[in-house]
């Protein structure tokens, strides 16, 4: 399948919606890479909205606006500049390849992307900065999140191909005691896009050597597939009265 580019709305509405379908074994299990267009900012789960988010930028730039059921930190999606992975299994098969506590289980799915792009040709690392996360040449490109559901496991990440920072602290909030100026001085300090790290960036390449990276250390065989009527009509009904509503948006306000 080519890489899929949608909304903020639609992006969470669908892997809340293959999540909500593997539980009831409807669905198998699943991993998909995704863009977002608008580019959106997402918050995690537990956040407030007008804390971690300039909601008057987002208008002003026609970005979206969405919560997470996955927990983690504000995350600006830059449409131009990211792209995301989601995988939707049982733990009992992450436990199953050995991975019996809660951070092995997230260090054994980011192992595939790991491994993906060591394929690829890049040398990444992990490391944990408040979730788990990838990082090369020292640098954070890669923040991973979580919900879990029933026996289930959603996982969801960046991987960061570029950054502009300014635009990302136009949309994040920096916390209050650090200020706009510095949060882009760390970003630049901390972050790095994998894109400028390769001669000559091509995108479907990188999708097939993640896609080999994740078969090779979860011991899978992927197989191409389309979304079932299932998830699309979930997708939409979760897209409708949850992601798109105010209501969830502004949890806690």
């Amino acid at each position: 399948m080519p890489l899929e580019v949608k909304n903020g709305f639609w992006n969470m509405g669908l892997d809340e919606a293959i999540l909500k379908m593997a539980i009831e074994k409807k669905s198998p299990n699943t991993l998909r890479f995704y863009k977002w267009k608008p580019s959106t900012a997402s918050i995690g789960r537990n956040q407030s909205l007008s804390n971690e988010i300039d909601v008057q930028i987002v208008k002003e730039k026609g970005f979206n606006m969405v919560r997470r059921i996955t927990g983690g930190g504000a995350v600006f999606h830059d449409e131009f500049r990211e792209i995301t992975y989601s995988i939707v299994c049982p733990i009992k098969f992450l436990e199953n390849l050995g991975a019996n506590k809660v951070l092995d289980q997230f260090e054994i799915i980011t192992q595939g992307m790991i491994t993906g792009l060591n394929i690829y040709g890049l040398k990444p690392e992990k490391d944990v900065i408040h979730c788990p996360a990838i990082l090369l040449d020292g640098k954070k490109f890669s923040g991973n999140a979580q919900v879990r559901k029933k026996g289930y496991i959603l996982q969801h990440g960046t991987i960061l191909l570029d950054i502009d920072p300014d635009l990302m602290y136009s949309v994040l909030k920096a916390p209050e005691s650090v200020g706009k100026s510095r949060m882009v001085k760390s970003v630049r300090a901390k972050c790095i896009g994998i894109k400028n790290q390769i001669q000559s960036f091509d995108e479907g390449e990188l999708i097939n050597s993640l896609r080999r990276g994740f078969q090779k250390s979860l011991g899978i065989e992927l197989k191409e597939g389309n979304f079932s009527d299932n998830e699309i009509n979930l997708a939409k009904k979760l897209v409708k009265d949850k992601y798109s509503n105010k209501k969830w948006l502004k949890k806690y306000e």
